[in-house]
C-alpha cells in the first residue's frame, strides 16, 4: 500500500492540478472579443484601450502605424468624435496561426460604412488586440 500511494502522488499532482486558464485566471478570447466588440459598438476609446497591446498596429482614416497604448486611444477617441458609431457587427471571426484570433465587422457612422478588422494575440497571462483597422467601404 505505501508503494502504492508513492506511485500515485505523483499522477495526480502532474494532472490532477495542471494550470489551466481558470486556475491562472486568464480571460478566454471570446471575453476580450466580447469587451472589444462592446467597446467599439459604444465608441468607447478608453474600454477598448484596456484591450490594447503595449504597441498596436493602428488603421483609421488619417492615421496608420504602430502607436503606444495611449496614442492608439487618443486616435481612437478621435476617431469615435468623428465618427460616433450608429452600429457595429460582426461578420467572421476565426484563428490565422499559433495563438492570434482575427474579427471581421461592419461599423456604421452615419451614412459612412467601414470594413473592420482586428486580431487579438494570446500570451501566458492576457490576450491583447495587436492589430485594429477601420477602412471606409
Amino acid at each position: 500500500m505505501k508503494y502504492f500511494i508513492i506511485l500515485i502522488l505523483p499522477f495526480f499532482y502532474l494532472f490532477g492540478f495542471s494550470a489551466n486558464n481558470d486556475t491562472l485566471n486568464i480571460p478566454d478570447v471570446k471575453a476580450v472579443n466580447d469587451k472589444i466588440s462592446d467597446a467599439i459598438r459604444s465608441g468607447d476609446a478608453s474600454k477598448l484601450a484596456e484591450c490594447f497591446a503595449p504597441t498596436i498596429q493602428l488603421s483609421v482614416p488619417g492615421k496608420k502605424g504602430d502607436f503606444s497604448r495611449t496614442q492608439a486611444e487618443i486616435i481612437m477617441r478621435d476617431f469615435f468624435s468623428q465618427y460616433p458609431p450608429s452600429s457595429f457587427s460582426i461578420n467572421s471571426e476565426g484563428k490565422t496561426s499559433g495563438t492570434n484570433f482575427y474579427t471581421l465587422g461592419a461599423y456604421t457612422s452615419g451614412s459612412v460604412r467601414f470594413k473592420v478588422y482586428y486580431v487579438v494575440q494570446k500570451g501566458d497571462t492576457d490576450i491583447t488586440l495587436h492589430i485594429l483597422k477601420f477602412e471606409i467601404q
